[in-house]
């Protein structure tokens, strides 16, 4: 049923698909190259007999698993559509793995049409905003002109953003709420389309949300975490392009743990990928790699655009040419750097970054140098890549750039014109 809400037997469902066809199909793909090299040698004196024999049981047996949980993901979806499953997004859990979820296949599931499959928006109390003007306004009783969107990383969602807060009584959002004028804005998509997608549902979801907006926007700061910064830096580019107004209000563009020149684990993905693809028997392992997703894939050399991997077949091309996108010049940049060690030239800084971010391409800078000229660089020593989610120094930064004034620039009214 359209609109029905992603279930437990839906995430069911997806848990036996992708058993029959990644773990089932890989032990049988393996099985099948190990006995086609073990058989090669009984060729000689047997013939094909016994080979042929091996392959009969293997084949019923594999088939007979895999019919047994092709059935089973039949039966469970059929429950699903008789509404029989807790609605999936009702627990802070089940919203933390369809995020994850989202990250590695999103773009399988909405290929799929699948419930669980994100839609950006406008997230309050884990539930989405339609960006229409009662519902904003009802939401943001006390919105100020000032907003202040963040954008999560792969495989997070917008609750991600409160990570340790019950340690530390505080998050951003709350920092902002509690010591400027501005408002928080939260935004939850799918992880796993392209970053140039999501960029442009950013562009539209904006231009919506000033447009109905309580108040006229005066200014806007975008934060981004990790591959959120990235869908921020996609978003300004789209809407630049576009001739949008929504970017001309944007004074402060903040990139926390941000793989602008690329990520060395999705680099490694992929040179583990091409590795296991030259003996029959790992390449198996080979198709398990390459079934990640299209926004993991970009995350590679941190493409923005749509220019850098439309006709590519990315999980066999290394894609090193990269489109240069124009910063906004009316706003400042920050890039936000964190390191396993407490300096720079720590062995694990240096070789891991924040775990999953070297330190350079944090900071933009890439082969051919900076992608952001003028950007301005911030270091945070003894922080994971996760940590610069809810850190109380990015948190101070954070609350200085809202409040720091610049040169005036002029409302948009709801209609969005000056």
């Amino acid at each position: 049923m359209p609109g029905s809400p992603a279930r437990t037997t839906d995430v069911a469902a997806l848990a036996l698909d992708h058993l029959d066809r990644l773990v089932v199909g890989t032990v049988r793909e393996v099985h099948e190259a190990v006995a086609a090299r073990a058989f090669r040698a009984t060729r000689v004196v047997g013939g094909r007999v016994p080979e042929s024999l091996h392959d009969a049981v293997v084949t019923s047996v594999y088939g007979a698993v895999s019919g047994v949980l092709r059935v089973g993901s039949g039966s469970v979806r059929a429950l699903s559509a008789r509404g029989i499953g807790a609605p999936v997004e009702s627990t802070r859990l089940g919203r933390s793995v369809v995020a994850a979820v989202n990250g590695l296949i999103g773009d399988e599931l909405r290929m799929l049409d699948d419930p669980q499959a994100i839609v950006m928006s406008v997230r309050v109390d884990g539930e989405d905003l339609p960006p229409t003007g009662w519902q904003v306004a009802e939401a943001f009783r006390d919105a100020g002109s000032h907003l202040v969107v963040f954008l999560h990383g792969l495989c997070e969602d917008d609750e991600s953003w409160t990570l340790g807060s019950k340690v530390s009584g505080t998050s951003y959002a709350t920092r902002i709420s509690s010591e400027t004028d501005a408002t928080p804005v939260m935004i939850r998509y799918n992880t796993g389309l392209h970053i140039s997608e999501n960029g442009k549902h950013l562009d539209a979801l904006l231009t919506q949300l000033v447009d109905v907006w309580p108040t006229p926007v005066s200014r806007i700061t975008l934060v981004g975490h990790s591959m959120g910064g990235l869908v921020v830096r996609a978003a300004t580019n789209h809407a630049t392009a576009g001739g949008k107004t929504w970017q001309h209000l944007v004074r402060d563009v903040v990139c926390l743990g941000t793989p602008h020149a690329g990520a060395n684990l999705e680099k490694v993905a992929h040179l583990g990928s091409s590795v296991l693809r030259f003996l029959p028997e790992s390449r198996p392992f080979s198709t398990i790699l390459d079934t990640r997703s299209a926004g993991i894939v970009d995350l590679r050399h941190g493409y923005i655009s749509a220019d850098e991997w439309e006709g590519q077949d990315l999980t066999r091309a290394w894609g090193l040419d990269r489109i240069a996108a124009a910063p906004l010049p009316h706003a400042e940049y920050h890039f936000v750097a964190g390191t396993l060690g407490a300096s720079q030239r720590h062995p694990l800084s240096t070789v891991l970054g924040d775990l999953l971010v070297h330190f350079s391409s944090a900071t933009g800078v890439g082969r051919t140098g900076p992608v952001v000229e003028g950007a301005r660089f911030e270091y945070v020593p003894s922080a994971h890549h996760f940590a610069l989610l809810n850190h109380p120094t990015v948190a101070d930064w954070l609350v200085e750039w809202v409040r720091a004034a610049h040169r005036p620039v002029r409302a948009l009214s709801a209609s969005g014109q000056d």
